[in-house]
């Protein structure tokens, strides 16, 4: 009966977010630009930018280029939600670990072969993004196969977190943070926010697996062990260096959330 409800719950949570999901595809799809798009907000133009502009805030329209962007970075973060619903043996299968590997090859290959559709202005070829991207996940699952929720942290934390701080940080600007001028507060508190909810959720899901060897977590309990991960990862994001971000958040994540599940 505990199991079945435990089903029950994660059953419900999916698709919650299955909701979640389309309302994030189709506003990342929809051209702010269009006049009338929103009756309540007034268009208007800031450096050359479309913007919707209301009592309290205004909002930056993203390229098609941006917005496929951001769509492309998120879009793996969806996909531990149909694994949760897959009973899987604890340590991770040499077959599941198989999968996960040419999933991960063929999405990376996928990104790189079309980075040309999302490069932005002067910049390089994407191979480091896209492998930081890759190798955080994967090195870390394969790496722990028994903490399989460690992995999906990471990859939860680069898609929810690191996506949503570049989308909300470019659509709402505003002041920026005082260690770094490029970096804007809404896009920090974006990581923090997007990135603890997601991840958290991932992260639960995960322990609620028939299979898994340990006790299945409380959702409180999933916060606690990964929500320093994610303000870790939101500092390191939102330092300014030449090393791809992508490479430096999955790092970190990866290592505090190793050592934040010890606690466990």
């Amino acid at each position: 009966m505990v199991e079945l409800n435990a089903r029950v719950d994660v059953l419900v949570c999916h698709q919650s977010l299955l909701r979640v999901a389309g309302g994030v595809v189709r506003f990342f799809r929809t051209d702010f630009s269009t006049p009338g798009m929103y009756r309540s907000l007034t268009p208007g133009r800031v450096s050359g930018d479309m913007t919707f502009r209301s009592s309290l805030i205004a909002i930056h329209s993203l390229t098609s280029k941006e917005s496929r962007r951001r769509l492309w970075h998120i879009a793996p973060g969806l996909l531990p939600f149909p694994l949760q619903m897959v009973p899987h043996a604890d340590p991770v299968s040499a077959t599941l670990r198989a999968i996960i590997l040419v999933v991960v090859v063929v999405l990376s290959l996928h990104v790189y072969l079309r980075f040309r559709r999302i490069q932005r202005h002067q910049q390089d070829s994407g191979l480091s993004a896209v492998i930081g991207y890759a190798l955080a996940v994967l090195l870390t699952i394969l790496a722990f196969p028994d903490r399989l929720e460690v992995g999906l942290g990471v990859l939860s934390i680069l898609a929810f977190g690191d996506g949503s701080a570049t989308a909300f940080g470019k659509m709402l600007r505003g002041p920026t943070l005082p260690w770094n001028s490029s970096k804007s507060w809404a896009g920090f508190l974006a990581f923090l926010i997007c990135g603890s909810v997601m991840t958290t959720w991932i992260y639960w899901g995960e322990t609620q697996n028939p299979e898994a060897q340990e006790p299945a977590l409380s959702m409180a309990r999933a916060f606690l062990l990964t929500s320093p991960a994610v303000a870790l990862c939101a500092m390191v994001e939102s330092v300014d260096s030449r090393i791809n971000d992508n490479i430096r958040v999955g790092v970190a994540g990866a290592c505090s959330l190793i050592l934040l599940s010890l606690l466990r």
